[in-house]
């Protein structure tokens, strides 16, 4: 049975994707959430649905904001004897989002840093052959590095790609308030995209990917008028948790690679690698 960890699991895409995987892929899930209470009540509420799931379901708790909070996790299921298939990092903050943080420094802590310390922590528990480490992040990745200067492009999807390079590019757009929409949202996503291929060298024997899930209707989006359901949101994350992909590589909300430095609807066709992508190509 594969052991996976969803990070944010207490509401949207991340409960959408623990039910998914407990009911249809067979695996043990850790739900994770800040709040032990509600994510005591979403594992029941899963439980009403998929009682079969009894026994491949649990909550535990992790803020990806505290280094304690995390290795505390960690601790926790190392001291199960459990390896994990996959660590699905999906908590993440801003936009509509009741008490997201108000400055971008705040969205970075949770969006990028929250990733590098929950991978840095259960890194030792993934499966050393076959593991997946899985990023959500968002079309707002692309949609602000379309928008940057050339260097700024080559920087955020470069293969090889260190975190020190990656940092003093995101405090440079900190400082000169180029951070897009939602208040660093755009820049927080690219960062932890960028992010993706850092971590790729970094584990060599994991396969490490990020993603957009899509437009979803989820707390982070409403008033926004999205469209998809957090389990139509979940397409590109089993496809990046169960089927071929590579280490590296940035997939679409329909499950195919898109480039980094421009956006791609669904349905245009799939990312082949070139150094410029022409919006032509991949906006309808």
């Amino acid at each position: 049975m594969r052991h996976i960890l969803v990070t944010g699991a207490s509401s949207g895409i991340g409960l959408a994707l623990c039910k998914t995987l407990v009911r249809d892929h067979g695996c043990h899930v850790y739900l994770g959430s800040r709040s032990v209470d509600k994510g005591q009540s979403c594992l029941n509420s899963i439980l009403e649905e998929v009682p079969a799931a009894a026994g491949k379901i649990d909550t535990v708790q992790i803020d990806v904001t505290d280094s304690t909070s995390i290795n505390a996790c960690a601790e926790g299921l190392k001291a199960k004897g459990v390896t994990l298939y996959a660590l699905v990092n999906n908590a993440g903050v801003g936009l509509a989002q009741a008490n997201a943080p108000d400055s971008v420094k705040g969205i970075l802590d949770t969006n990028l840093y929250g990733v590098k310390r929950v991978t840095e922590a259960m890194a030792h528990l993934m499966d050393p052959e076959t593991g997946r480490i899985v990023n959500v992040s968002s079309g707002a990745a692309s949609a602000w590095l379309k928008g940057q200067d050339a260097p700024t492009k080559a920087l955020f999807s470069k293969v090889g790609l260190s975190f020190d390079e990656l940092e003093a590019a995101v405090n440079l757009a900190v400082a000169q308030n180029n951070v897009g929409w939602g208040n660093g949202y755009g820049l927080s996503k690219a960062a932890l995209t960028a992010f993706t291929l850092v971590q790729a060298a970094q584990y060599p024997s994991l396969t490490v990917v990020s993603l957009s899930p899509g437009f979803v209707n989820t707390p982070m989006t409403v008033g926004f008028n999205a469209k998809l359901t957090p389990e139509q949101g979940c397409l590109s994350s089993l496809k990046c948790l169960f089927e071929p992909v590579t280490s590296g590589f940035y997939y679409g909300s329909d499950g195919l690679r898109s480039p980094l430095t421009m956006t791609r609807d669904p349905g245009t066709p799939e990312y082949a690698g070139e150094d410029d992508p022409l919006q032509a190509t991949y906006n309808k």
